[in-house]
């Protein structure tokens, strides 16, 4: 019978596959040699982000959510007194703000942020042992979870259904392209939109700006999930594929830091309160990202 035979040879052969790829991979992650890549753009940049991922939940909030829906309502009619009267008004002990502040903050730092921490971590390992298309693919993965933690921090409702598992987003007609056509319907990205890239003030409505740089992104990144360009097909045919080319360490560099500074822009314009509250150090760790013109721009633009 063919049965045993097959068993045994498919066995065999897939082990050795396997180990073949264990022992490359295991190459590319010694010591000597990830040390000198650690200067590389992708990496250097990396870091900045991911303090700000690990920064901007971990800050303390501040905030009695009933309040400040309450001051939003009241600021909406343009009456003063009612205004004044919110300002004072949902009071109560600190046990129960403490844990209204709590629920808030899973609202708003939605299980999105952990995800596009995970993405960014499959990312860089990726990139580490030289699969750059997979590098790619979970940089696009990252930049869905940034808009969907965007688009759902303002709509908790939906959230709440997605959440429960009451909706999906095609019951409710959220789509990868509805998310990106979202962000400059943002009040928040508003001072985004009329500034070109180094955060100056357009001069031309046609300059170039972070939402344009984003579709720009996005069809970058979705050529490497498609394998809709020459430069991703066949990107790995065997363990000796993942070996650096120089090629696509630049295009990996060039990828990686239009993503980190568009994502730590929007989350920055996202939430300007809670950043505005870190440190001088911890917001320092993050403008790292920026050039130092783009970085004073933003600052000024953000009012920061």
């Amino acid at each position: 019978m063919k049965v045993p035979y097959l068993n045994q040879k498919r066995k065999k052969e897939m082990g050795l596959l396997a180990e073949d790829f264990a022992k490359t991979i295991r190459g590319h992650m010694e010591s000597a040699q990830i040390k000198p890549r650690l200067d590389d753009p992708w990496l250097k940049i990396m870091y900045h982000l991911l303090a700000l991922l690990h920064l901007l939940p971990g800050a303390r909030l501040d905030v009695n959510p009933s309040r400040e829906y309450a001051l939003l309502g009241a600021k909406a009619t343009g009456n003063r007194e009612l205004f004044l009267q919110a300002m004072t008004a949902f009071q109560a002990p600190e046990d129960v703000l403490n844990a209204m502040r709590e629920s808030y903050r899973r609202t708003v730092f939605s299980g999105f942020i952990a995800e596009l921490r995970s993405d960014l971590m499959m990312a860089l390992t990726q990139g580490l042992i030289y699969s750059y298309r997979g590098a790619a693919i979970s940089l696009r993965c990252a930049l869905e979870d940034l808009y969907r933690h965007l688009y759902y921090m303002d709509h908790p409702q939906e959230f709440a259904a997605l959440s429960a598992g009451r909706e999906t987003e095609f019951s409710m007609k959220i789509s990868p392209q509805g998310l990106r056509e979202y962000l400059s319907r943002t009040s928040y990205l508003r001072s985004i939109v009329g500034a070109k890239i180094d955060f100056s003030p357009k001069s031309d409505p046609k300059d170039m700006d972070w939402i344009a740089v984003n579709d720009d992104l996005y069809s970058a990144l979705s050529s490497a999930v498609h394998g809709a360009s020459s430069e991703w097909f066949a990107a790995v045919g065997s363990a000796a594929s993942l070996v650096r080319n120089d090629g696509k360490e630049e295009k990996l560099n060039a990828l990686f830091v239009r993503f980190a500074k568009l994502c730590s822009t929007f989350l920055i314009a996202a939430h300007r309160d809670v950043f505005a509250s870190l440190g001088d150090y911890d917001k320092s760790l993050v403008f790292e990202i920026y050039e130092p013109l783009e970085r004073r721009n933003l600052r000024v633009l953000l009012n920061i």
